[in-house]
């Protein structure tokens, strides 16, 4: 793993502020009441009686009215009055408090004092009666929660910046490597949202963080973290280098913590004294993703891409370097059109609670057990992936202060057509989660002491990535990044379906051009009936930001069989010859099959194109040329021409004396390897004439291979060994976990190479070198 890491520091920062939020807790708001008459009392009369005459028995000329009050929240265990004065022609006055008990008989006193024992949404009514024994009700909503214990801090693409004394947002654009400052001003009734900041950053920045008293970091890419002052009048930046692909950063006590998804690893720096101190990275977990404060001050931190059993958060101590794994199970629910079982994976963001009772993680849900071989059920559109969020519920802290945290399975939300749970924001009660459908274009609001949802934000841009709210809850700011535009929501009612109150630009130049731009949008977009059908399926969902999702799919109704994803990144398209394990593709356009039969779209090419001659099968007529958007999505894939650096290497790029070692091997004539793995491409792949490819048996076909096109499958075509380090498990159906099985368990007869004479170190060699490339 690499340990070089270039430090450059113009700064020391100042420590975290961990406190508790001001106030009760409570946000009630007790509204007065005028009746414009000055004398205060609300009648309208000057006698202070409420019935409008002035003789105090009710019976004036004013009608029946109940007036409850305004919808509040109140603190469980915590008395509060419910008032009924405002109400007009009423003499007596009944409360149920919608949590099965209520007054025993109405009342001549419009006040009462009630508390709820648990948390919940209570529907209040009161009904008034006059002095003719008529009577009206209403009622209004209580909610009730635990006081907001926990500030929370995570990772994510725009973070509000309440916290360090700012009245608005951050938010990032990775394709032009820009950082936006939003300012919130004006009145509730006129609010404005005012660019505070627009500065060019680091290149391709993936998250912000808040890591101190007025800091907050970017992290990007390319290896470095820059530290910002909420003003702009100090920074600096730390360098990790691009192999240990930084991606997240919060600050923790005066540590800033930052995760590095290539080495699996925590960066620290300690920030308490002038110069601020390296501290050694600790282990925290493979593909380490989004960061998040624990209430017990531990960091949380997510595996981006699931193992096949179960997803994964550790809890890291930062300081001891003690870790713990918390499970999200495998969901063994049969397919349906409502439900379906699978693994959450693409795991970013932890979302802990201001009530710190409880953690959601947004995520995708892959049903890659199911297929027609594995399970004889073929997938369909909405039975492939879903989105849905995962509930940890968090138990009392233990004899270490450590906060445990088990998954209550029963309270996995799966949102129906929507693929991809992105991101998500808690309101400041921790009452409402907002969760961001990054294919589908939209914000769901779900319920969390109801478990339902309760209202949807649709057509919110492309590729919602991103959520935030002010600190009063009304105001929600979606990081639409492919619109290139950041979108303010006014969420106080969901009545009537909110839009957009204000609209940012993300962007000041387009960095794409207009195809590559189309392309990217296409590639992320479900929305689009023409790419899928309700909303489930888009490219992006096995190939997140061109990667891949580590899975095995059972393609065996496509003609095909148990097929690994492989990664987009550095393969330019059609730069390394046939496309997928079988080459069944010869231009990345035939990906309109999929489009038009598993996504369940109506396809990009029209269908006058689509059943010209050959076009509607694969290695037939070109697709190319005939439609804009297909050409488009082509031109975005074969832009992918780039692989992330291995970790695995050191010094700038120099291989171990282990990896060293394993080169050689690798290229000896007695081990074969570069017989098919040659070139600067590290493959043979190629068409020896036309819709005819070079496939190789190694021996790795079996009963779940399946067929190519419908017809036998007589061999596979050699990937690339670049990115190995990225792309477990391994060969064409994922049957070796690591490259030791590739070469042992799954070469024993020696096909895939001359290995079965290689000592235990050789091997080990061997793996070193790979994983190097």
């Amino acid at each position: 793993m690499r340990r070089d890491w270039a430090i450059v520091l113009v700064l020391a920062l100042a420590g975290c502020n961990d406190d508790l939020p001001s106030g009760d807790g409570e946000s009630e708001s007790e509204s007065e009441t005028g009746d414009g008459d000055g004398d205060g009392d609300g009648d309208g009369d000057g006698d202070g009686d409420g019935d409008g005459d002035g003789d105090g028995d009710g019976d004036g000329d004013q009608p029946l009215n109940p007036d409850a009050g305004d919808d509040r929240y109140v603190l469980v265990d915590r008395s509060f009055e419910l008032d009924a004065s405002a109400s007009t022609g009423a003499v007596r006055y009944h409360w149920d408090f919608g949590d099965g008990t209520a007054q025993p008989e109405p009342s001549a006193d419009p006040v009462v004092t009630h508390s709820y024992a648990e948390p919940g949404r209570y529907q209040v009514v009161l009904t008034v009666y006059d002095q003719q024994q008529s009577s009206l009700a209403t009622s209004v909503t209580v909610t009730a929660t635990h006081y907001p214990s926990h500030q929370p801090r995570a990772s994510g693409t725009v973070i509000s910046l309440a916290p360090l004394g700012f009245i608005g947002v951050a938010a990032i654009s990775p394709d032009s490597n820009e950082l936006l400052l939003v300012q919130q001003n004006g009145s509730p009734e006129a609010p404005q949202f005012d660019v505070f900041e627009r500065s060019e950053v680091c290149e391709h920045p993936r998250s912000l963080g808040i890591v101190g008293d007025g800091y907050f970091a970017i992290t990007c890419e390319n290896g470095e973290v820059w530290i910002r002052y909420v003003e702009g009048l100090g920074g600096g930046y730390l360098d990790y280098g691009p192999r240990s692909r930084p991606f997240a950063t919060i600050g923790v006590n005066q540590v800033v913590v930052t995760s590095l998804s290539g080495t699996g690893e925590l960066g620290r720096f300690d920030f308490s004294g002038v110069p601020p101190i390296q501290l050694p990275p600790i282990e925290a977990i493979e593909d380490a993703r989004g960061l998040a404060l624990w209430p017990d001050g531990r960091v949380a931190v997510s595996r981006w891409r699931s193992p096949d059993d179960e997803g994964q958060i550790a809890l890291v101590d930062i300081v001891t370097g003690e870790r713990e794994l918390v499970s999200l199970a495998y969901d063994p629910t049969p397919p349906s059109d409502t439900e379906i079982g699978g693994v959450p994976s693409y795991l970013d963001q932890v979302l802990v609670s201001p009530i710190a009772d409880q953690v959601a993680i947004p995520s995708i849900q892959a049903n890659f057990l199911h297929g027609q071989y594995l399970s004889g059920e073929p997938l369909t559109f909405e039975t492939t992936v879903r989105a849905v969020v995962s509930f940890l519920i968090l138990g009392e802290p233990d004899g270490q202060g450590r906060i445990p945290a088990v998954e209550d399975l029963d309270r996995r939300k799966q949102f129906d057509n929507r693929g991809f749970a992105a991101a998500g924001v808690h309101s400041s009660h921790g009452d409402y989660l907002f969760v961001a459908m990054r294919g589908s274009r939209a914000v769901e609001r779900f319920d969390t002491l109801t478990g339902s949802q309760a209202g949807t934000l649709l057509d919110v841009g492309f590729a919602p990535t991103g959520l935030a709210l002010s600190a009063d809850d009304r105001y929600l700011y979606v990081n639409a990044y492919l619109s290139r535009e950041l979108r303010v929501y006014d969420v106080s009612s969901f009545d009537v379906l909110p839009q957009p109150i204000a609209t940012i630009p993300l962007v000041e130049d387009e960095p794409l051009a207009a195809d590559l731009l189309l392309g990217k949008q296409l590639f992320n977009d479900s929305f689009n009936p023409k790419l899928a059908k309700h909303g489930y399926i888009a490219c992006a969902h096995c190939h997140l930001d061109g990667e891949a999702d580590r899975r095995t799919w059972d393609f065996t109704d496509r003609g095909e069989g148990l097929r690994n994803t492989i990664s987009l990144l550095g393969r330019g398209g059609l730069a390394h010859g046939p496309v997928h394990w079988s080459a069944n593709f010869d231009e990345i356009q035939d990906f309109e099959h999929d489009i038009r039969g598993p996504f369940g779209g109506f396809g990009l090419l029209d269908d006058a194109d689509w059943n010209s001659g050959t076009v509607n099968t694969t290695l037939g007529d070109p697709k190319a040329g005939l439609s804009v958007e297909l050409d488009a999505l082509a031109a975005y894939v074969e832009s992918l021409d780039q692989f992330p650096p291995s970790p695995y290497l050191i010094n700038d790029g120099q291989l171990t004396p282990e990896a060293a070692a394993g080169q050689l091997l690798f290229e000896s004539p007695s081990l074969g390897c570069t017989t098919c793995h040659g070139g600067a491409t590290l493959t043979d792949s190629q068409w020896l004439s036309p819709a005819v490819p070079l496939l190789h048996d190694v021996g790795t076909l079996g009963p779940g291979s399946g067929q190519r096109l419908g017809e036998p499958l007589i061999g596979l075509d050699t990937p690339t060994l670049f990115e190995l380090w990225n792309s477990p498990p391994y060969l064409h159906d994922g049957s070796a976990a690591d490259l030791l099985a590739v070469l042992t368990d799954q070469n024993q007869a020696d096909l895939h190479g001359t290995t079965s004479q290689l000592t235990p170190v050789e091997l080990e060699q061997l793996v070193a070198y790979l994983l190097s490339l």
